[in-house]
Formats: C-alpha cells, structure tokens, sequence
C-alpha cells in the first residue's frame, strides 16, 4: 500500500465526507474535528494568546488521525492514489493554495474576532 503524505490526506480526507463508501464513524470524527475547530466554544478559551490555541492543535488533528485510522484499508489506498503528488499538476501549487486560504482564514478570523475591550479597560477583572 502507497503510504500518502500528510499534505494529500487532509484534502482527500475532507472530499471523504462526500463519499458513499466511508464508515460514517470517520465522517462523524472528522466533523467533530471541524465543529471544534471553528467553535467559539474551547477547553482552553482563544483570549489566551497562544495557550489557547495548545486545545485546537492537538484535538483537530486527533480527531483527524482517528477519523483516517477508522478507514478501511481500500480507501487509504485511493486516498494515496488519488494524492496531488501522484497526479500531473504539481503539488507545490496545491501546497501554496492550501497555505494562501489558510493565511486568508486565520487573518479574517483575527479581525472579526479582535481583542476583548473590556478586559483592555480592567485588566483586573473587577
């Protein structure tokens, strides 16, 4: 079995969601990733710069691993087939595109989100 690189699983993964043939126990795991993910809601809340986001790095891609794992071998197969490494376009486009809307994502959500103004005007909490 072709072992996939991390860069074409994540796509591959999320195009499983659509796919008939996936165990709906990886569909379920994979959405949890992706409902935690965006969710305002966090073991470690986001205000924390940089300790909060320590939850989301290591839930998102568990769940991620956990939703691959939950597989059957003769869909990994087509996921490393089907992988922009093993296809004509080269995969350092897709890599720059995935990391362009990842960039765009990030930055949009730190300007809709902004720091708390009422924790900027009482730092103390009382």
């Amino acid at each position: 079995m072709a072992k996939a690189s991390v860069w074409a699983i994540i796509p591959n993964l999320l195009r499983s969601l659509f796919r008939s043939d996936v165990p709906i126990r990886s569909k379920i795991l994979l959405v949890m990733g992706i409902v935690y993910l965006v969710s305002p809601i966090d073991i470690l809340p986001d205000v924390i710069a940089g300790i909060g986001w320590i939850d989301d790095l290591v839930i998102v891609p568990l769940l991620g691993w956990l939703s691959y794992r939950s597989l059957p071998p003769s869909i990994k197969e087509g996921m490393a087939t089907d992988s922009p490494d093993s296809a004509n376009n080269p995969a350092t486009s897709r890599k720059w595109l995935y990391l362009v809307v990842l960039i765009v994502v990030l930055i949009g959500i730190g300007l809709l989100t902004g720091p708390d103004e009422s924790f900027l005007k009482n730092p103390s909490g009382g």
